[in-house]
């Protein structure tokens, strides 16, 4: 996904993340495509995001995400909060996932 998309909302360890299932979906080698029948946008999400997005097929908070993000990849987990932050964000702004 890329794009510039201003948001206010704010993610936070408790910040609960789910997918929105009203979307089409396919998995193409390791990247996984997207598309809103509604809008009748399409997204794509490369190894990570799909990785990320197949995390996400129970709703859980941001900080358990994280912490799984965290066990699996060598990276530290204030890295990967940041990135994952940025892309959530974006992927709330086009509805493809809820954050509460």
């Amino acid at each position: 996904m890329t794009g510039t998309v201003a948001t206010d909302r704010q993610i936070t360890e408790a910040t609960l993340v789910s997918r929105n299932d009203s979307l089409m979906m396919a998995s193409v080698h390791d990247e996984t495509l997207m598309m809103d029948i509604v809008s009748g946008h399409y997204y794509g999400l490369d190894d990570i995001g799909s990785a990320i997005w197949q995390r996400l097929e129970t709703p859980q908070t941001f900080a358990a995400l994280i912490d799984g993000l965290a066990m699996k990849y060598d990276a530290e987990r204030s890295v990967i909060a940041a990135d994952v932050a940025e892309l959530f964000v974006l992927m709330a702004e086009y509805k493809v996932i809820t954050l509460t």
